[in-house]
C-alpha cells in the first residue's frame, strides 16, 4: 500500500482541473472587465428594446486563464451577437428564437470560435487564435448563420 501512495498523490494532482488565472489584479484589468460589463448593459438594453426579451449577459471570468487588457480582443465577438440578436428581431421568426434566450455567456476558448445553445443560455465561446466562427454545418459561418442555425 505504501507504494501505491505516490502514484495516487501524483494522479490526484495531474487529474485536478485548471484553475483560471488572476484576472482581475491590475487595475487596468479591473477598468477593463467594467467597460465590457458597462457596454454589456448597453447591448442588453438593445435587444430588449428590439424584442422585447429580457436577456442578461455576462464574461465567464473563470474561463480566463489570463487577461492583458491591451491585447486582449474577446469583448468584440461578444458584442457582435448581442448586436446580431437585435437584428434578428426584425422578422417575427427571429424574434420568437430571440426570445429563447435568457442569458449570453462570453467564454474563453482555445477549441474554436462557436455559439452553443444550452436550456436558456447562449455561450459564445471565443479563441482569439481561431476567429472564424463554426457554425453546425460545414464552412465559415457568420454570427447571424450561426444563430440561425440554433435559435
Amino acid at each position: 500500500m505504501r507504494n501505491l501512495m505516490p502514484l495516487f498523490v501524483a494522479v490526484a494532482i495531474v487529474s485536478r482541473p485548471a484553475l483560471a488565472g488572476d484576472v482581475e489584479k491590475t487595475v487596468a484589468q479591473k477598468d477593463a472587465w467594467s467597460a465590457r460589463a458597462r457596454m454589456l448593459e448597453e447591448k442588453t438594453r438593445a435587444v430588449k428594446d428590439a424584442c422585447g426579451a429580457q436577456v442578461t449577459a455576462t464574461f465567464d471570468k473563470s474561463s480566463y486563464a489570463a487577461f492583458d487588457p491591451l491585447v486582449d480582443r474577446t469583448e468584440a465577438p461578444c458584442r457582435d451577437v448581442l448586436n446580431t440578436l437585435v437584428a434578428l428581431c426584425a422578422s417575427p421568426a427571429g424574434k420568437a428564437g430571440v426570445a429563447k434566450v435568457r442569458e449570453v455567456s462570453c467564454r474563453f476558448s482555445s477549441v474554436g470560435t462557436k455559439l452553443t445553445f444550452e436550456g436558456h443560455t447562449l455561450k459564445v465561446w471565443i479563441d482569439p487564435a481561431k476567429s472564424s466562427i463554426e457554425g453546425l454545418k460545414k464552412g465559415s459561418s457568420s454570427w447571424k448563420s450561426a444563430l440561425e442555425e440554433l435559435l
